[in-house]
């Protein structure tokens, strides 16, 4: 009878027998794979970043170089850091940063200007200068062009060598033996680079932008410049002859402007100016020089005068200077949640200033709001204030989100929706909102509130998310919304929407006042709108001024305040063109239809 002999050798399992040989054999896989994933990402990585990285650097290192009309100027490509097209100088920077989708930059800076010649060469005649300027710049462009897309095409050969240069260094000092096929490897390599050169290419000339010159922004002087236009001339005749060259540039930049607005925009015919969350600083007297230099005929207040609603904060030297203001230029003002019934009274009583709508106190201790609705120079404007004043006990002086913003959806529901019967059956979110909402402000009447709003072309409130709810509760009635209160700008992304309809989110024009103090967080700039309205009631462009805190306001003496020089590097002026909204095509807008009487709202 045959014995089988136990220590024979035995084949080995294809996989682990016991469960934690099973779990080890497992994390060993799971690691190889990990490393060879993560060997393969950082192999990618170099090749894909060492060719972008060499790509800007000799982009940087290698402007071009020309003279223009006499002018020597360089032109400079980036990558990533700074997309779109610049025009540079010690001034200031014009920009147009949306071009294309694709990272990629030019920049166009004068060299050693010498700024009497540049003077010389406008000699007067700036409009027929600058055209000679943009005629020589157009010849020289295809130069330009090719130079910037050989510097780009040199630096990815240079980056693609070097990362195959690492790589075989990395398997040379490993002692890995040379691959068969080498070169075909490296020509793959680089035929797949063209290949994504090539894509992003085709994707740059998809995403290109038709209308990147309907977005600008200037920074520096060049923006404080556009704060004083009529200062310029009085102000440079008792300086020093070095400072004509601020003269000369920026009247080119604005011969510039003018040309874009010629081509593309309508004449206008009326100015509004959009302010908000003044909140008792010191600043109309700013806001007085702009109205009247850019000739500006409306100012829209989006609330928060006071800080804490009381009558007594705004002193007689505060209304004097509000009045100066509205003494020629008339003011549409609503209430934020810093002002109280008591402040909207007393700006109720400055002439010049309309207060859109009501807000009185109820019994309970809250406050109720009702919309009003003036035409001014031909354009039908809306205002509701805020049913909040700062201090209050309740929901009513709340700044917690998740209380706020139902109330501010309730309050606009109430004051411009449907009959409260209709409402109700319009969305299952309504009944959270009134809830959350006081009921003594949800149960306000509304009266027999009309199924079809009137068309509002500008409809001034203070919370942006109220601001939201009224585009959803007046679908399609409502081509602009005005609102404020967060002390920020919205970004020039989200200022005009797929309809054409435009949302403005105004900054603090008070650089947030107290309110910032108490808040604990660090004072935002000083910020407001100008925007243009042509003859048809078309909203054509806005231009947005920010000047940085540190920047010195109005306050002190006039002569150190009135210039551009007093604000320096402070100053940002963005310029955006809107696309033409639905307005009917016989409509007529002016200053010279006036401003009509406060209605309230239909209904109400």
């Amino acid at each position: 009878m045959a014995h089988t002999r136990h220590d024979a050798p035995q084949l080995p399992l294809p996989f682990p027998a016991t469960r934690r040989q099973r779990l080890e054999h497992g994390a060993r896989r799971a690691g190889d794979l990990a490393a060879a994933a993560l060997h393969l990402l950082v192999r990618w990585v170099l090749r894909i970043a060492l060719p972008l990285v060499c790509a800007a650097a000799v982009l940087q290192a290698f402007p071009y170089h020309a003279t223009v009309q006499g002018v020597p100027f360089e032109v400079q490509g980036s990558l990533f850091s700074r997309p779109g097209l610049s025009a540079d100088t010690t001034l200031g920077s014009w920009e147009f940063p949306t071009v294309s989708g694709v990272p990629f930059g030019v920049h166009i800076s004068p060299e050693d200007v010498d700024v009497l010649a540049l003077t010389k060469l406008a000699g007067g005649d700036v409009p027929s200068f600058v055209q000679r300027l943009q005629a020589d710049l157009t010849d020289q462009a295809p130069t330009i062009i090719g130079w910037l897309v050989a510097e780009f095409l040199l630096g990815l050969a240079v980056g693609l060598a070097i990362a195959a240069a690492v790589n075989m260094s990395v398997r040379y000092l490993r002692g890995w033996p040379r691959r068969a096929g080498e070169l075909r490897r490296r020509f793959r390599q680089a035929a797949t680079a063209a290949l994504v050169v090539l894509a992003v290419a085709a994707y740059g000339a998809l995403s290109y932008n038709p209308n990147w010159v309907r977005e600008s922004r200037l920074t520096g002087t060049l923006a404080a410049a556009q704060l004083f236009p009529s200062e310029l001339s009085a102000y440079y005749s008792q300086q020093s002859k070095a400072f004509d060259v601020l003269g000369s540039v920026v009247g080119i930049q604005a011969a510039l402007q003018a040309q874009i607005e010629d081509a593309q925009t309508p004449e206008t015919a009326l100015q509004i100016m959009v302010i908000s969350d003044m909140h008792l600083a010191a600043n109309y007297p700013l806001v007085a020089r702009y109205a009247a230099n850019y000739g500006v005929d409306l100012i829209v207040n989006a609330g928060d005068e006071s800080a804490f609603g009381t009558a007594a904060e705004l002193t007689s030297a505060y209304l004097d200077a509000v009045e100066a203001l509205t003494s020629t230029t008339p003011m549409l003002w609503i209430a934020g949640n810093h002002d109280s019934p008591a402040t909207a009274q007393v700006m109720s009583g400055i002439p010049g200033v309309t207060v859109l709508g009501t807000k009185t106190t109820l019994g309970g201790g809250g406050y109720q709001v009702t919309a009003g609705v003036v035409d001014a120079f031909g354009l039908t404007i809306a205002g509701l204030s805020d049913p909040r004043v700062y201090g209050a006990a309740g929901p009513w002086g709340a700044d917690d989100a998740s209380v706020v913003e139902p109330l501010q959806r309730e309050t606009v529901r109430t004051a411009v929706g449907p009959p409260e019967e209709d409402a109700a059956a319009t969305s299952s979110t309504r009944s959270s909102a009134a809830s959350a909402a006081p009921s003594s402000s949800a149960a306000a009447p509304t009266g027999d509130v009309p199924a079809e709003a009137p068309p509002i072309d500008l409809f001034a409130i203070h919370e942006p998310v109220a601001a939201e709810e009224l585009r959803e509760v007046l679908p399609d009635r409502v081509r602009q919304t005005v609102s404020g209160h967060v002390h920020a700008q919205n970004d020039s992304a989200d200022v005009q929407a797929g309809d054409a309809t435009i949302d403005l989110v105004e900054g603090s024009t008070g650089a947030g006042g107290l309110d910032n103090l108490v808040r604990g967080t660090e004072r935002p700039p000083i910020e407001f709108s100008i925007e243009s309205v042509a003859a048809d009631c078309q909203f054509t462009r806005v231009v947005r001024f920010s000047i940085a805190s540190a920047a010195p306001t109005l306050g002190g003496a006039p002569e150190d305040v009135t210039t551009p020089q007093a604000f320096g590097d402070d100053v940002t002026a963005s310029t955006l063109y809107f696309r033409p909204q639905d307005v009917a095509p016989d409509r007529v807008c002016g200053p010279e239809l006036g401003v009509g009487p406060e209605e309230p709202w239909p209904g109400s």
